[in-house]
């Protein structure tokens, strides 16, 4: 198929508007007569609230209302299982939870009155990691848990501090592992850590006096906070109004609900004023959500000659004071754990644990980077166990045509080719020989397989709203928030190249209201291109449809003889019989005036096909449905004496199906190894054993900059079209960070000969490795 817009670079339609500076974002909103906030956090991460002490606040000057958590509790919230409160009530549960809030006419009013708040505390044991709030006699987090609303087949178990369990079966474990001649296994950590997008999270919200509530939002799920803010209010959903105006990054925490309901609570007390909250840094960071917290046991088994026989899987996930946000990344790190590889027996268990830390959420990459890390490096160990070549091992196991995954999908050609990609990292990076380390360096390289599932929600759709303006050319409205990952682009490219129009003539939504967007349940699980994509085809190919019945009652002929091009509809027997396109988008006018036709505007939506919930049975399902596969693969250099590790070459390549943008693909990989780099040698936040961060600021955080970036990257995609996505594209925007981690770390391993199972890697641990491996000799 020749194309005139797909698959060629294309200008971004917000890049001016950001590169000059007049986006609009959250905090450049200011509404007349708008209030502060400023929220309190407690002094302990787990204790109960004795008593609070707002009186010297409440006479500040400039202070219009102190805010506490008093009936927070009846406000609870949640989309999948609901424990979330606005405001702490009766006790905290973790260090940057809300406990009371000031409004003033200004922030630094509400600042200064907000050190004025005394709480009395009765500090409760503290957990931060999943085992030891699973331990026998633990304090429980969620004393109510067993009452707390949620979907069917998830939910807590009373008394104890598991948010969560799922459990997949495939086969029979026992059969799987005597089956085996080699079993390998090994307990993999992958720690917190944050999204830290360049803008923090912030909102708005204005309780009107008509009964109206409006909220202006750094989310991507307008639609869930609508539907959540009516609920807890006793609103209809019309009466809520959800803004999102240009959003400076998001990488998966400003999904779900995060500060809305607080916001939202905060300025319930002030009724007609709107109140305005932005975090600070250390609130990014520990009052909204995390990533990761995910640890993995993992064994796997196969015969002497490299065929897999089974896999048993545990993953440990903290996800914090709340699970509402984290249940699904942990489902996912459950039923993912297999990675690319195809087991006949498998036993997966996936432990959703309550702790004293902030919740977790969504995290570029959804629970895939952290239980394919354990797959990958113990793919690697079996290797060595069995004298096998690590790509001879993977390519006897790889899924592909006649395969089954672990939910037991069966997967076609259109699911992509695993093993194309990993040919193409290997020639990148193992096809000479390594450089000679001698006494200073040395030098090693990894590889790891990558398989990503969307892990969305069944009833997930994508809405497209578009028309025709009078003079032919075309407008496009949707509920999918840009957050940097070039949706826009891809939006103007699809509906250009299915018009037939060139790309100035089409223009794309800037920001989403939920008073006038189609409904989009969110933007997350690297789905916009595949879904959004699709229902912009949908709508175009409604349009075209009404052009021609239009055009067949002016040339009097039947539809199926008519064509279009983009700028006539015309008879495919005697294209001369013509009608441009700027006569027919709003009917057609006789010369008398007399009009027939349509006014040429269509809506369309897109939701993948037989997605589904987990059997309760088995654990199986129609949960992953669209597939996208890829390979990894790095060179590094260590420095024996520092322990620094610089990546000299890392490589990826990926089945997308379609490349729509290249230039905008080759970024979004890029990129994605970056946050994959930064979680392997340098990103952590650090709670010690009271629940307190050591680590809540940028300058401690440890980010990966440019000096880190690999000194060389090979970026390469393979296009066997799918089936589902536009054109046959598949989603790639969180696959680039899944298989870094662990291709990193094997890499070390065939540097210096040491397994690493917890990250991130540094060079002290690097140096005490070396150190062990010295005294060992």
């Amino acid at each position: 198929m020749n194309f005139v817009h797909v698959g060629k670079d294309a200008t971004r339609p917000d890049a001016v508007a950001k590169v000059t500076g007049r986006s609009v974002y959250l905090d450049d909103i200011c509404l007349p007569g708008m209030l502060q906030a400023a929220i309190l956090r407690p002094e302990h991460a787990h204790a109960k609230i004795v008593s609070i002490d707002c009186s010297a606040a409440e006479t500040q000057p400039g202070v219009v209302a102190v805010v506490t958590g008093k009936g927070a509790s009846q406000l609870r919230y949640g989309d999948n299982i609901r424990d979330l409160m606005p405001m702490a009530e009766f006790k905290v549960r973790h260090i940057g939870e809300a406990v009371a809030a000031v409004v003033a006419e200004d922030l630094h009013a509400a600042k200064q009155a907000l050190k004025l708040i005394r709480v009395e505390y009765e500090p409760l044991p503290v957990y931060t990691d999943a085992l030891s709030a699973m331990a026998d006699g633990a304090a429980l987090i969620h004393e109510e848990s067993g009452e707390y609303w949620h979907l069917p087949g998830l939910g807590p178990e009373p008394g104890t501090n598991i948010a969560n369990h799922y459990h997949l079966i495939k086969g029979d474990i026992q059969q799987g592992f005597a089956e085996a001649d080699a079993i390998v296994e090994g307990d993999f950590n992958y720690p917190f850590g944050s999204s830290a997008a360049i803008e923090p999270h912030g909102a708005i919200c204005v309780f009107h006096p008509d009964g109206r509530i409006e909220i202006w939002s750094s989310s991507i799920c307008p639609f869930i906070v609508q539907d959540e803010i009516a609920r807890a209010y006793g609103r209809s959903a019309n009466q809520v109004r959800v803004h999102i105006p240009e959003l400076g990054g998001c990488f998966g925490y400003k999904s779900d609900l995060t500060i809305e309901q607080t916001v939202a609570h905060i300025a319930s007390c002030v009724p007609g004023r709107p109140v305005k909250w932005v975090a600070s840094r250390k609130e990014d960071l520990l009052s909204t959500l995390l990533g990761h917290g995910i640890r993995t046991r993992m064994k796997i088994g196969a015969r002497k000659d490299g065929k897999l026989t089974a896999i048993d899987s545990k993953v440990y996930h903290a996800t914090g004071a709340y699970s509402d946000t984290g249940v699904h990344v942990c489902i996912a790190a459950g039923h993912n754990a297999t990675g690319t590889y195809e087991f006949p027996h498998a036993d997966l268990h996936a432990y959703l644990v309550y702790t004293n830390t902030p919740p977790i959420g969504a995290y570029r990459g959804y629970g895939h980077q952290e239980s394919q890390l354990a797959i990958e490096r113990l793919m690697d160990i079996l290797a060595r166990k069995l004298s096998m070549s690590p790509f001879a091992l993977r390519e006897k196991n790889y899924l592909g045509p006649g395969t089954t995954t672990a939910l037991g999908e069966p997967l076609h050609a259109t699911n992509g080719d695993v093993r194309a990609c990993a040919e193409i990292v290997r020639r990148a990076v193992f096809s000479g020989d390594k450089p000679a380390g001698g006494d200073r360096y040395a030098y090693g390289r990894g590889f790891a397989g990558v398989m990503k599932s969307p892990k969305g929600a069944p009833h997930s759709s994508k809405g497209c709203y578009m028309k025709f303006n009078g003079d032919g050319s075309v407008t496009i409205a949707m509920g999918g928030a840009e957050v940097g990952q070039g949706l826009r682009t891809v939006v103007q490219q699809l509906a250009a190249e299915r018009l037939k129009l060139p790309l100035e003539r089409v223009s794309v939504y800037t920001e989403i209201d939920t008073g006038f967007s189609p409904w989009e349940w969110q933007t997350i699980g690297s789905m916009f291109t595949i879904q959004g994509g699709k229902a912009v085809l949908r709508a175009a190919d409604k349009m075209i449809a009404m052009l021609k019945r239009t055009a067949a009652q002016a040339l009097r002929c039947d539809e199926d003889r008519l064509d279009y091009d983009g700028d006539f509809v015309f008879l495919k027997s005697d294209p001369s019989q013509h009608v441009p396109l700027a006569r027919l988008v709003r009917g057609y006018m006789y010369e008398n005036g007399m009009t027939v036709g349509e006014v040429v505007q269509a809506t369309s939506d897109c939701r993948l096909p037989r997605y589904s919930g987990a059997d309760p049975a088995t654990g199986q399902g129609n949960m992953g449905v669209t597939y996208t596969f890829g390979a990894q693969g790095c060179e590094l250099k260590i420095d024996k004496q520092t322990g620094e590790i610089t990546v000299e070459h890392f490589a990826s390549a990926f089945d997308v199906g379609r490349v729509i943008n290249p230039k905008q693909i080759r970024g979004q990989v890029a990129g994605g190894v970056m946050m994959g780099i930064g979680a392997s040698l340098y990103e952590e936040l650090v709670f010690d054993a009271d629940g307190k961060c050591k680590n809540p600021h940028f300058r401690k955080y440890g980010f990966p900059t440019i000096k880190q970036a690999p000194r060389k990257q090979t970026i390469e995609f393979v296009e066997n079209p799918g089936e589902i996505g536009p054109y046959g594209a598949r989603g790639i925007g969180e696959h680039p960070v899944v298989g870094v981690a662990p291709a990193i770390l094997n890499a070390i391993h065939d540097a210096i000969g040491v397994d690493f199972f917890e990250l991130p890697i540094r060079p002290a641990d690097v140096l005490a490795a070396l150190g062990s491996s010295a005294e060992e000799a």
